[in-house]
């Protein structure tokens, strides 16, 4: 069974696999069953790595205002620990349990001075930690979307060169008509016709 071209209407043996103007038989097919273009799969890229560094900017955010509660609470502590023995209440005690009431609290202030610099510490070094991801995310993002741009004008270069190489072959499949009329009309020899067809369609 012969295998008509589409470009140029030539009848080809079934097991062709190029036409005489150079169309490749199965080219249609295996684009439409091509993966994901370079371009998409950067776009995707992009795309997953902007997610991933706005969630990493959230932790970092995240450390910050744990750090601002942890002084705030501390804070709010040590002035409720300050009170202790004073006051009207202090004087009803006596200045023995006022003493006592005094040492309890110096004693609380250490603990939470210690406690706030463990936690600090620790703060400390998870924000560290988080803006290094935040860093290198970046750093990843910037490189994809240059290659996203690079491969983004390679497509286009391509895209602007299949459709130059279109529209010559059109015109070379016009004039490999036009001379198919010609030697149906007896302006041109079998042989005349068979010479000048195959030097058109190498140009093709």
């Amino acid at each position: 069974m012969a295998i008509e071209c589409p470009k140029c209407g030539l009848f080809n043996p079934d097991t062709a696999v190029q036409c005489d103007c150079g169309y490749q038989f199965g080219v249609r097919q295996q684009a439409e069953t091509a993966g994901p273009s370079e371009v998409d799969v950067l776009e995707e890229r992009v795309a997953t790595l902007t997610t991933r560094l706005a969630e990493a900017k959230d932790v970092v955010q995240g450390w910050v205002d744990t750090g601002g509660n942890l002084s705030r609470n501390a804070a709010e502590a040590r002035a409720k620990n300050q009170g202790a023995g004073r006051g009207i209440g202090g004087v009803l005690l006596g200045s023995k349990l006022r003493a006592s009431m005094r040492r309890a609290a110096a004693a609380s202030n250490a603990q939470i001075a210690k406690e706030v610099a463990d936690k600090r510490s620790r703060i400390a070094d998870g924000k560290r930690e988080a803006q290094a991801v935040v860093k290198q995310l970046q750093q990843e993002l910037l490189a994809a979307k240059s290659e996203l741009k690079a491969a983004t004008a390679r497509a286009r270069r391509g895209r602007d060169d299949g459709v130059t190489l279109a529209d010559q072959t059109t015109s070379s499949l016009d004039l490999l008509h036009k001379l198919k009329d010609a030697k149906d009309a007896g302006l041109l020899s079998e042989a005349e016709f068979e010479e000048k067809r195959r030097k058109l369609v190498s140009k093709i």
